[in-house]
């Protein structure tokens, strides 16, 4: 099988934008959130100095999408996690987070993320993936829906 690669891009062309946002704004959790195809190919054409974006390929497929934030709260933050729904349940997701894990260990103490709350089977895979709640945040991204904010500690903090 072709390996994974993640492909650093400060931010994708329109037309690619446009592509990838159809397929986001009818998955979950951005269906459920209300978010248009149209406001998420803005945000993934915008230039975001603090946010890095890899496309997740395998041979010439987008598997999905990773942006990160760095530096956020003495860590990461995974602000936009996708993997498309024909490579979902085949170990990308695993496989992106271990990546992740390693480029940041030894450059900051913490990984953090956001899950909706109605995302059940997303936080099963982060806390298997070591990830733990932290707590909960009513209407952060849309009126009536939880956001739970998650970390995965990366080393301890120093002592004081």
């Amino acid at each position: 099988m072709t390996p994974l690669r993640l492909q650093a891009v400060p931010v994708l062309a329109p037309d690619e934008a446009h592509a990838l946002a159809e397929t986001l704004a009818r998955m979950e959790p951005w269906l459920t959130l209300g978010y248009s195809a149209e406001s998420l190919a803005r945000g993934l054409a915008t230039p975001d100095p603090g946010l890095t974006r890899h496309l997740i390929l395998r041979g010439g497929e987008t598997l999905g999408l990773v942006a990160v934030r760095c530096p956020w709260l003495r860590g990461a933050y995974i602000e936009l996690f996708a993997v498309l729904p024909g490579s979902q349940g085949q170990g990308v997701g695993e496989e992106v987070l271990g990546r992740l894990e390693q480029e940041y260990r030894g450059r900051t103490g913490n990984l953090w993320l956001l899950v909706s709350g109605f995302n059940a089977g997303a936080r099963r895979f982060y806390e298997r993936q070591g990830f733990g709640a932290i707590g909960v945040i009513p209407d952060l991204v849309a009126q009536g829906q939880d956001e739970i904010l998650m970390r995965k500690v990366l080393r301890a903090s120093p002592s004081p």
